[in-house]
């Protein structure tokens, strides 16, 4: 019985740690969300890569918390665990959590790719296929600020591959320095 506890007691530990350390190199990837909310009046301020796990800590948790109830209960856990444990031996590996990684960005990069091609249809009022300066303004405000450097071919118009190289380039450049200072990556959603 003892030994049946702790087992289960490392098992929930191990599923918790999995969570954390398969979530906690998302920060390229999470670069879809809004602008986070001031904060309270008096509270800290966070830095960097802590504002973006209380940031983005929800999204996780919804895809864990199956029942929909704001906890992770133990069968959430186990189910996880076992998601993630591919291979079945009650223990996750490095290649385990790498793979599991993995396959939640590219999961992540589809749902965002996916909302940035719809958002850029929807701010393409005339159809075109390019956003105008106005159009941009409206659709992507953020990126509206930056409109003359993406638009490459100066003609007056950003084309969702315009769009697309300059934020690989920012997000390349942001990688190259390390992201030091606790700067954000660049938002992918621009508003």
């Amino acid at each position: 019985m003892q030994g049946n506890l702790k087992t289960r007691s490392i098992r929930n530990f191990m599923a918790a740690s999995a969570v954390f350390l398969a979530m906690g190199g998302t920060a390229f990837a999470q670069t879809a969300a809004p602008a986070p909310a001031a904060p309270a009046p008096g509270a800290p301020a966070m830095q960097g890569g802590m504002r973006h796990h209380m940031e983005h800590g929800g999204m996780w948790m919804k895809s864990i918390d199956t029942d929909g109830d704001g906890a992770i209960s133990k069968a959430e856990a186990d189910a996880l665990f076992d998601k993630i444990d591919t291979n079945h031996d009650g223990k996750l590996d490095k290649s385990e959590l790498a793979a599991y990684h993995k396959a939640g960005m590219e999961q992540r990069r589809a749902a965002m790719q996916a909302d940035f091609e719809a958002r850029f249809k929807a701010a393409d009022k005339n159809g075109d296929g390019a956003l105008t300066k106005a159009e941009v303004q409206a659709g992507f405000p953020r990126l509206a600020r930056r409109f003359d450097q993406l638009d490459a071919n100066h003609d007056g118009k950003l084309t969702m591959d315009e769009i697309r190289a300059a934020m690989q380039k920012m997000h390349d450049q942001w990688r190259q320095h390390g992201n030091r200072g606790g700067a954000s990556a660049p938002s992918s959603r621009g508003g």
